[in-house]
């Protein structure tokens, strides 16, 4: 007769019959729901977020003090707010692809006009931020990222398909 040692009883040492099924506490339905994966929390934007990190580490260099429009004091607008919110949530890429964008405007302007810019205070793209702005969904905003970052960077975009 097997006997195997009861490691779920409280009091250690004592053995079971191995051949008798163990209980198993059951879980409620919001536990288990908890314990599986929740498409909410799911990336929006499906994107190769090595790629982004690996593009921005490369524009950083000669753009590091390009900061976002976006102030996340007390965003009002909707797109500033799922941006803002996309900056403190680890499963979101938006603020990420967003800091992408801004380097590759910059990036596109100094090349398209042959000068440097006021890194702290660069143009911007008035019918980009008209786009992003009108956003209400974080699908709308990564489909403007995408579509503004390719325009800049083209085939060195991280996004782009040909």
């Amino acid at each position: 007769m097997p006997i195997a040692l009861d490691r779920s009883h409280p009091e250690s040492g004592k053995f079971r019959d191995s051949r008798k099924p163990l209980r198993v506490a059951r879980l409620s339905l919001p536990v288990i729901a908890l314990l599986l994966p929740n498409p909410a929390f799911a990336q929006t934007c499906d994107v190769n977020m090595t790629a982004v990190e690996r593009r921005i580490a490369d524009l950083e260099g000669n753009h590091s003090l390009v900061l976002s429009d976006i102030g996340c004091e007390a965003p009002t607008k909707k797109a500033h707010q799922l941006m803002c919110d996309a900056a403190l949530d680890p499963q979101s890429n938006l603020w990420r692809m967003g800091r992408l964008d801004d380097l590759a405007w910059v990036y596109a302007y100094e090349n398209a006009t042959g000068t440097r810019i006021d890194q702290e205070n660069p143009p911007r793209d008035p019918d980009f931020i008209a786009k992003r702005d009108a956003c209400t969904d974080e699908a709308c905003l990564c489909a403007a990222l995408r579509e503004h970052t390719d325009d800049s960077l083209g085939g060195t975009s991280p996004y782009y398909k040909p």
